[in-house]
């Protein structure tokens, strides 16, 4: 057996093209399985750890009223920690030069810091006692120096009221922006000091927000806030993180700590806690971290999570069939010159066993070295992957980085499936090779089938076209299936796997655009008129712009109305049927774009409005998912009656409106400001400035700019000093979330292009196993040809209709199952709750019929170079490839 083992590690020596390839597509096999399941964990634990960043280390957050019950609570046995904040107050100081300085006061349980909220610490230390703190780099002292470690802060600290005297609550203090914060008073003071122990970058947690301006201190807090304070002045919060264990039951373990039911839970919120409830669980509010929980596989998103688990079992499907088909054909295509090999053994005495067991030694030698080093590969790769993510991304994931995890169970999945195929693929050739009588084996014509000795016909169309190198090509393929079998499935998995992949591409870019909240502007500015919005309209740092009234309404129509769900057609006093509407009024320009867009002649429908057809109930109450419905029958409105009400809240008729067309698509100029409320519970009416608002009685539709700029602070300082502005006018700088999208997008992008790419790849080499190495076993075949006479003409001829049928038959076979996959692709994503249409992938087809002809010919003409260059008589002699 030794000396078999010995002839075996020579052959695979001397095969060098066989033996090369073969572990090349191994080690891409298992490389391909390490990067998948590498990058996905990695992205999943990247957003995990994003996601903490933003909202915190913890799985619920309390609302304490009663610090007597911490301890129990940290005492749970599923409780893994719980970390307390307090908000203490603020503070407001004149420097010397006249400034208003403002600070906010945030007191934390030790641990807190680093564990529940990401603080970057730049120097120092935090504080271990309530008279230590950190400050953010920002703050200065009254005197405006920078502030040093081991100074000492002395501030009035108290509870913070609106301009009504209100006391703000976190809710208040989350909505204040840094002008409103300005119109605040502070009362109840009480003088509090603090020793620095260190300087903080600021904290992008959201439970930490305050007002941007704002310098922060950060101290530890007693825990002995009393009840009373809490209830009326404060929401302090305690904020639980369960164990690892006990994570996926936090419903029922939040139940247990509250005395509540489990079954109740998701029904209750926080105003609906009764008082004796609160006397009891210690609470007057909770909140779940939803999203980290979710993350995590602990949410409630069912239809997230299904599309999610539908999604995997499909990717996994397409990545085993692509590891089985590379492995195996590199071991089918093969057969002819091992079968001879093996029957040269038999007739020199060697039995069936010794040739499994040589087979099988073989595929574990082959293994031995392909499958680490596949490992390897697929975990460099990961690691240059996230290299350049992080390189790409900057700080564009609010100071989350991806990170690098080992994919410890899908690597030995990638082992077990690997060692599996291989010996597979190794046993039954091993068993087919050992049943051959050894003189058919040592002739090779064990893969030639004629049947009853009945010659092949070729059709006139081929020898016209292809003379008689293509007549012994279509009689050549017809005898040899099995080489010819092996080479189209190479090719037909390849297309189907290309074609399913690039759906995946398109439906995961919809998601995800659609569930982030795809955007065209970057800064809003509402509570604006008319003159107003000319004028923002043209400050140097406007790029571009759009302009839109809106106003909210109901409408009764001239037509009868559909019954379109239950809450959202009203029965008015003459009869009618009236339903919300948003109303939405363009600047000229955008409204001829709009009518282009929906093929409307601006000359025929300048004067009335446009009415989409469709709406959506809102049935949220009732818990049952609506679908859009047509709003009107058969016949389409022409006019509206519009509803008001008088001084006294009675109903009356404000305005008409010309219905000038109904459409049944969104206009894409108007997409981008329609918001949620057009989806459920209303319609949408959209007309020129000028012809909506007239009608609208007292009630007129106000201005909203979106815009992109150069310069957000500069914009906002300009806006905000411009005549006429006051309190009403709101600005929103969306910028963040701009920035934050466009680097999902480009985290999606990346993953979906480079899985595609390492598909294609894979789908590339194995077509490339396949054809090179069959033409190298028909070197022999081929310089039999050329010593009878056959053309270099003829010879191409030949080739070339090889290809030909090569590609036909993979694509006859390869669209359909690619197209199969994108319907079971389309059928995951649609699970979810974004609405996303089947789409016929024929961009993706019409890519794999350009490939496949193109890459099969430049394989076989590769091939055929190496052959040409080969001595005929050689050639014919030769054992060995």
């Amino acid at each position: 057996m030794k000396l078999l083992n010995k002839l075996t590690l020579k052959n695979l020596r001397l095969n060098k093209v066989r033996t090369i390839v073969t572990i090349v597509g191994i080690m891409l096999s298992a490389a391909l399985i390490t990067v998948v399941s590498g990058m996905a964990l990695s992205g999943r634990q990247t957003m995990i750890d994003g996601q903490k960043t933003w909202s915190g280390n913890y799985d619920v957050a309390l609302d304490i009223i009663d610090t007597a019950k911490i301890d129990k609570i940290r005492q749970n046995r599923n409780v893994e920690n719980a970390f307390y904040k307090e908000r203490l107050g603020y503070a407001r100081t004149k420097n010397a030069d006249g400034e208003i300085c403002d600070y906010s006061v945030l007191a934390m349980s030790e641990n807190t810091y680093g564990n529940c909220f990401k603080i970057d610490l730049i120097k120092g230390k935090f504080p271990t006692n309530s008279g230590e703190a950190v400050v953010t780099k920002s703050f200065k002292t009254q005197d405006g120096k920078d502030v040093k470690i081991g100074d000492k802060i002395t501030l009035d600290v108290g509870v913070l009221t609106d301009k009504d005297g209100n006391v703000l609550d976190e809710e208040g203090i989350h909505n204040l922006l840094q002008k409103d914060f300005n119109k605040c008073s502070i009362i109840d003071t009480v003088k509090r000091t603090y020793t620095v122990t260190g300087i903080i970058e600021r904290p992008k947690t959201s439970e930490l927000y305050d007002p941007s301006n704002l310098s922060m201190i950060y101290t530890v807090s007693d825990e002995k806030a009393p009840i009373e304070a809490i209830r009326t002045k404060h929401m302090n919060k305690l904020y639980i993180a369960y164990t690892p264990q006990s994570e996926g039951n936090y419903l029922q373990n939040t139940a247990d700590i509250l005395g509540f039911k489990a079954d109740d839970m998701s029904n209750v919120i926080s105003d609906e806690i009764s008082p004796e409830d609160q006397q009891t669980s210690g609470i007057n509010a909770y909140e779940f971290n939803s999203i980290l929980l979710s993350m995590k596989g602990y949410g409630s998103n069912d239809a997230t999570n299904t599309v999610i688990f539908s999604l995997a079992v499909i990717i996994i499907i397409i990545v085993m069939l692509a590891s089985v088909f590379v492995i195996r054909n590199s071991f089918a295509i093969s057969i002819t010159e091992k079968t001879s090999m093996y029957g040269m053994l038999a007739s020199v005495g060697a039995t069936k066993r010794q040739i499994r067991r040589n087979v099988l030694f073989e595929g574990f030698i082959l293994g031995l070295i392909g499958i680490p080093l596949g490992i390897l590969l697929g975990l460099g790769v990961n690691a240059i992957l996230i290299t350049i993510l992080n390189s790409v991304l900057g700080d564009m994931l609010n100071g989350a980085k991806f990170v690098f995890v080992t994919p410890t169970i899908p690597i030995i999945c990638a082992i077990v499936l690997s060692a599996v195929t291989i010996f597979c693929s190794s046993f039954f050739i091993a068993l087919r090779a050992s049943r051959i009588p050894p003189l058919v084996a040592i002739r090779g014509n064990k893969d030639i089938k004629v049947k009853n000795n009945k010659s092949y016909r070729t059709s006139k169309l081929t020898k016209k076209l292809f003379g008689v190198g293509g007549e012994i090509a279509s009689k050549s393929l017809k005898r040899s299936r099995k080489k010819y079998r092996t080479t189209v499935i190479s090719i037909v998995v390849s297309v189907a796997m290309f074609i399913a992949v690039s759906a995946f591409m398109d439906y995961g870019m919809t998601y995800t655009e659609h569930y982030y909240g795809k955007t065209d502007y970057s800064y809003m500015v509402s509570g604006i008129d008319t003159k107003q919005a000319q004028t923002i309209e043209k400050m140097p740092e406007i790029d571009n712009y759009l302009t839109v009234g809106l106003q909210y309404g109901h409408v009764s129509a001239d037509v009868p109305v559909n019954e379109c769900g239950e809450n959202f057609l009203y029965d008015n006093a003459d009869g009618t049927k009236s339903f919300s509407v948003e109303f939405l009024e363009f600047e000229h320009d955008t409204f001829v774009k709009i009518c282009r867009e929906l093929e409307l002649d601006y000359n025929k429908v300048k004067g009335g409005v446009l009415v989409y057809s469709q709406v959506t109930p809102d049935n949220s109450e009732s818990g049952n998912s609506s679908k859009p419905m047509k709003l009107f029958g058969k016949t389409a409105p022409t006019k509206f009656i519009v509803y008001g009400n008088d001084d006294n809240g009675n109903e009356l008729i404000a305005g008409k409106l010309k219905v000038s067309s109904v459409f049944d698509e969104i206009p894409k100029s108007a997409d981008s400001v329609i918001g949620e409320g057009t989806i459920f519970g209303q319609g949408l009416i959209i007309g020129e400035q000028g012809v909506i608002s007239p009608q609208l009685g007292e009630h007129e539709c106000y201005i909203t700019l979106y815009a992109n700029t150069s310069n957000h602070t500069s914009l906002t300082n300009r806006i905000e000093s411009m005549e006429g502005a006051d309190d009403s006018i709101y600005i929103f700088d969306y910028e963040e979330n701009v920035r934050q999208f466009n680097a999902i997008m480009l985290i999606v992008g990346i993953f979906v292009y480079g899985f595609i790419g390492v598909i294609s790849l894979i789908g590339l080499t194995n077509i490339f196993n396949t054809i090179s190495t069959n033409m190298q076993l028909r070197s022999k075949e081929f310089a039999s040809l050329k010593s009878i006479g056959m053309t270099k003409k003829e010879f191409n001829r030949m080739i070339r209709l090889e290809s030909l049928m090569y590609g036909i038959k993979s694509l006859l076979i390869g669209i359909p199952l690619g197209v199969l996959g994108v319907f079971a692709i389309f059928s995951a994503f649609s699970k979810g709750s974004v609405p996303i249409s089947f789409v016929f992938p024929w961009k993706a087809i019409l890519i794999s019929i350009a490939a496949v002809f193109i890459v099969v010919w430049l394989i076989m003409k590769y091939s055929i170079s190496k052959v040409n260059k080969q001595n005929i008589i050689e050639t014919i002699r030769n054992d060995n490839i």
